[in-house]
C-alpha cells in the first residue's frame, strides 16, 4: 500500500464506509464479526483468522471463541483462557505465558478491540500468504477498522443482552401473575404455619393434580423432622444430620431432583420406592433447612421443565411463609427478653457512677461498654472524704446476665465496707480478705472475680492499692511505665488463707494512670491479633498533654479502628486519672 497515493487513499476511504455501512446493517452479531474477519484478511491476504470475546466469567483471562476463519468450525462458541499482555497490539513472541491453545492456533498477531475504553476481547490473525511483516499502514487500517467497529460489536451485544432480558422477562411475568394471589393468601397467613401448609396443598392439588408431598425441615438443634406429611412414612432410619451436615451442601443436593430408581444415595433411593417424584432441597445460609418431596401427578404425566420451574416458584413462597412465621415467634420472644435485658441494664447503669466526683489536683474519667446489653465489668470512683476517694474496678468471669449479678455482688460488698472507712483504722488489706470470703461464699466455684482498688490521696498525692488478680494497671512516670501489680490472688476463688500485700506509690504532675479490664488489651482483630499492652501503653505516652476522657477517646477510637468488622468479644472498662 501507498499512503502518498491520493487515489489510495480515497479507495481505502471508500471501503471504510462501505465496511462501516455493512455492519451497522444488521444487529447480528456473527455477522458483524464474520464481515469483519473477511474484509480483514481478504485486504491483507490473511488466510486464517479468529475473534475472541471477552466473557461475564470472574476470571478476566476467559474468552468466548465468536468467529473463526481457517480453523475447524467446531472453535466457534467454545471458550479458552489465556492471559494476555496488555498492550493493544501485539505478536506471537509477546506473550509469555502461552497457553495450548495459543501455541496450536498458528495465530501471529492480535489486536485488542475497545469500545470507549471498554475492552471487549481481541482479533487475531495467522501470517499474510506472502510470508511478509504487516506494515505499519496495513495495522493503522485495521485499527481503524476495528474502531469503526467496536460500536456496533456493543451495540449488537447489549441488543441481544436486553432481547433476552425481555424474553425471559415474559416468561417471569406470567409466572409471577400466577403467583401473586398466592403470594398474598401465604402473606395473610404469615402468623399461622399450619394455614400456610394447607394453601401449599390446595395450590399443588389444584395447579399440578399432586396429593403426595412431604416437607423435612431442620430445627435449631440440627436434626430433621417432619413438618408436613400426607402420606405415611418413616425417616427415623435416616440420619439426616449426618447427611446434611451443618455448613455443608452435598452435591446431589444443590438443585432440584428428578428421582431415579437404584440412586447411589439410600435416602434418594427410599423416597422413590415410596413414590416420590422431585426432591426440592431449599439452601439458606449456606445450608439445607427443608427438603421438600413431591409424589406422582394423578393423570401420571411427566413433569416438565416449566412444571418444574413453577413447583419451585410455590414451594420457595411458601418456605418463607412458613420460615416468617418462625422468624416471628422468635422476634417476639426477643423482644421479650431485650425488654428484660434492658430493665437489667437500667439497673446495671444505676450501679456505676452516674456523676465522676471532682478530685483536687487531679483530673479523671471513666468509662464501661458491655460486649453485651448486661456485663460483668465493674468501676466505681467513690468520695470517702475530702482528701480520700477509693478507685474501683473489677472483671467478672463470663459475660451476661450471670457475669452481671456476681457484679451487682460486688459492688455491693464495696459500698457496704466503704461506708464504715475510717481514715484512721481502715485497713484496706483486712477490708478486701472479707470481700473475698463474702464473695466465695455467695457464688459458686467456677466464678471468680479480679479486682483492684485503692485509695487516692489527693493532700498528699499518695495511692495505695491491692491488686487482686486484675489486669496492673499502667502509670506513666515522665516516660516511664510501671505496672500496680502489688496484691494477691484474685476473689472468689478460696475462702481462708489470702494475704493481700499493699502497694503504694506517689503521683507527680503529669502523671497517668489507667486502670482496664482484659476487655480492653484482648480485643482481637479479624486475624486474631489482640490489641495488646503495648498499644495502649503507646496511647498513654502519646497522649499524656490530653485530658483524661480525650484520652478514653482516644483509646476507643483506637479499639474500633483495631477490631473492624470484628464483634466486641469481652466488656470494656477503663479509668484514667490523671495529676493536674
Amino acid at each position: 500500500m501507498d499512503n502518498h497515493n491520493p487515489a489510495q487513499k480515497q479507495l481505502e476511504l471508500n471501503s471504510l464506509i462501505e465496511f462501516s455501512q455493512l455492519i451497522t446493517s444488521k444487529l447480528d452479531l456473527k455477522y458483524i464479526l464474520n464481515n469483519i474477519l473477511l474484509s480483514i484478511m481478504g485486504k491483507m491476504l490473511i488466510a486464517k483468522g479468529m475473534i475472541l470475546l471477552k466473557t461475564e466469567n470472574e476470571n478476566q483471562n476467559v474468552f468466548a471463541i465468536e468467529a473463526a476463519k481457517g480453523f475447524d468450525s467446531k472453535l466457534i462458541n467454545t471458550y479458552a483462557e489465556i492471559d494476555f499482555p496488555k498492550m493493544s497490539v501485539f505478536e506471537y513472541d509477546d506473550i509469555e505465558d502461552k497457553s495450548g491453545f495459543i501455541n496450536n492456533s498458528g495465530l501471529k498477531y492480535f489486536f485488542k478491540i475497545y469500545f470507549q475504553n471498554k475492552y471487549l476481547g481481541l482479533i487475531c490473525f495467522g501470517k499474510k500468504l506472502n510470508n511478509t511483516e504487516l506494515a505499519k499502514n496495513e495495522i493503522i487500517f485495521i485499527e481503524t477498522m476495528l474502531n469503526i467497529s467496536s460500536s456496533a460489536i456493543e451495540n449488537t451485544i447489549k441488543f441481544n443482552q436486553l432481547n433476552n432480558l425481555n424474553n425471559n422477562l415474559n416468561v417471569k411475568v406470567r409466572q409471577l401473575s400466577s403467583l401473586s394471589e398466592l403470594g398474598k393468601e401465604f402473606n395473610s397467613n404469615f402468623t399461622n404455619r399450619e394455614n400456610i401448609i394447607k394453601l401449599l396443598s390446595y395450590s399443588l392439588l389444584g395447579n399440578f393434580g399432586i396429593k403426595d408431598f412431604i416437607i423435612i425441615a431442620r430445627d435449631r438443634s440440627g436434626e430433621f423432622n417432619l413438618l408436613k406429611e400426607n402420606k405415611k412414612i418413616d425417616i427415623s432410619e435416616f440420619d439426616l444430620k449426618k447427611l446434611f451436615p451443618a455448613g455443608v451442601i452435598p452435591e446431589e443436593f444443590k438443585s432440584t431432583l428428578i428421582l431415579q430408581n437404584n440412586s447411589s444415595v439410600p435416602f434418594l433411593d427410599f423416597l422413590y420406592k415410596q413414590g416420590f417424584e422431585i426432591v426440592i432441597p431449599t439452601i439458606i445460609k449456606n445450608e439445607i433447612d427443608y427438603i421438600i418431596c413431591i409424589g406422582k401427578k394423578l393423570n401420571k404425566t411427566s413433569y416438565s421443565e416449566t412444571d418444574i420451574e413453577f413447583l419451585e416458584s410455590i414451594v420457595n413462597l411458601s418456605l418463607i411463609s412458613i420460615q416468617n412465621t418462625e422468624l416471628f415467634r422468635e422476634f417476639l420472644e426477643k423482644q421479650k427478653i431485650e425488654n428484660e435485658l434492658k430493665i437489667a441494664r437500667e439497673i446495671q447503669l444505676a450501679l456505676l457512677p452516674n456523676i465522676i466526683p471532682e478530685i483536687p489536683g487531679y483530673d479523671i474519667a471513666g468509662e464501661n461498654i458491655p460486649a453485651l446489653q448486661v456485663g460483668g465489668d465493674y468501676y466505681d470512683i467513690i468520695k470517702l472524704t475530702d482528701t480520700k476517694t477509693a478507685l474501683v474496678i473489677a472483671d467478672v468471669s463470663g459475660k451476661g446476665t450471670p457475669a452481671s449479678l456476681l457484679m451487682a455482688n460486688i459492688q455491693s460488698a464495696v459500698h457496704s465496707y466503704l461506708k464504715l472507712y475510717t481514715e484512721i483504722d481502715f485497713d484496706i488489706a483486712k477490708v478486701t480478705e472479707k470481700i473475698n470470703e463474702l464473695i466465695y461464699e455467695n457464688t459458686s466455684s467456677e466464678k471468680f472475680i479480679t479486682f483492684f482498688w485503692g485509695i487516692l490521696d489527693s493532700a498528699r498525692n499518695t495511692f495505695e492499692y491491692i491488686n487482686a488478680g486484675h489486669n496492673p494497671p499502667y502509670l506513666l512516670h515522665k516516660n516511664k511505665i510501671i505496672p500496680l501489680s502489688e496484691g494477691g490472688f484474685m476473689i472468689g476463688i478460696l475462702d481462708f488463707g489470702i494475704n493481700y500485700e499493699v502497694g503504694k506509690i506517689n503521683l507527680e504532675k503529669d502523671d497517668v494512670l489507667v486502670f482496664y479490664t482484659d476487655g480492653v488489651t484482648e480485643a482481637m482483630d479479624k486475624s486474631g491479633e489482640e490489641f495488646g499492652d503495648d498499644r495502649l501503653t503507646d496511647i498513654m505516652k502519646n497522649c499524656r498533654e490530653c485530658s483524661s476522657k480525650k484520652i478514653l477517646e482516644v483509646l476507643n477510637h483506637s479499639l474500633v479502628e483495631f477490631a473492624v468488622d470484628t464483634p466486641q468479644y469481652d466488656d470494656i472498662t477503663a479509668i484514667v486519672l490523671k495529676k493536674l
